[in-house]
């Protein structure tokens, strides 16, 4: 995902317009959790430009966003000045990061955990270490028991002031990766980078969480506690 930090990073909102992002709906469940588990400050880890951050820090949450993008952390703090919302960012790798502060809370939404170049297992390591004893980490991820693994094309596009942008995406998959060609037209200019995710399951997330000393699992399907068979994303919530 290198060219969608860099090269792109101006366009990040503008791509994620074209995805199934569901930002007051996925909150909606954080601020359900949060309130269960009586949470006050929230690390966003992977917090890209913010949109978790800022939309936590709206309802009064102490929120801190960690990317190790410098571009998406520039863009971060500048929708949060525009919304005036008194949101933290900082730059940091989520696979090395190490945070004096304690948090009641960590989030890494949207399949970011599972994607190259983030080491799911250290990342998981080292927010148990940045949480409170009895904080909570949530894992936003997809349903990969539910998606068909068949080779797939998709096309998207756009055209808004001046702003002519097209995606298309070509999927393929090995047993265990997602193996994603992306094709960016950014005003007849071209740009491709390839995006490798891990296929990591439900259970398998809970034994890495558990191998980290994590505990007390609770399963969330497309952002509701109904279970879902063909749900599309699922939400695991553990507990220091």
């Amino acid at each position: 995902m290198q060219v969608m930090y860099k090269q792109l990073s101006k366009y990040y909102n503008d791509v994620l317009g074209m995805t199934s992002v569901q930002t007051d709906t996925e909150t909606n469940l954080l601020d359900q959790v949060f309130k269960e588990n009586k949470v006050k400050t929230v690390l966003d880890v992977g917090c890209g430009v913010g949109r978790h951050s800022i939309a936590l820090s709206k309802l009064g949450y102490s929120a801190t966003g960690l990317d190790f993008s410098s571009d998406q952390i520039k863009n971060a703090k500048a929708q949060a000045k525009r919304e005036c919302v008194d949101a933290t960012f900082i730059l940091g790798d989520a696979n090395k990061f190490s945070i004096k502060k304690k948090y009641d809370a960590a989030i890494c939404m949207w399949s970011t955990l599972g994607e190259e170049p983030m080491q799911y297992p250290r990342v998981i390591i080292n927010v148990f270490n940045a949480l409170k004893l009895g904080g909570i980490f949530i894992i936003d991820n997809k349903n990969w028991d539910a998606v068909s693994k068949n080779p797939k094309i998709r096309e998207d596009s756009l055209v808004r002031d001046g702003l002519s942008l097209k995606r298309i995406m070509q999927d393929r998959y090995t047993d265990h990766f997602r193996i994603r060609l992306a094709t960016f037209e950014v005003n007849k200019k071209k740009i491709e980078e390839i995006c490798i995710t891990h296929l990591i399951n439900k259970n398998e997330w809970i034994t890495e969480l558990k191998k980290a000393g994590f505990k007390n699992f609770s399963i969330f399907y497309d952002y509701q506690a109904k279970v879902e068979k063909d749900a599309k994303r699922i939400q695991i919530v553990a507990q220091k």
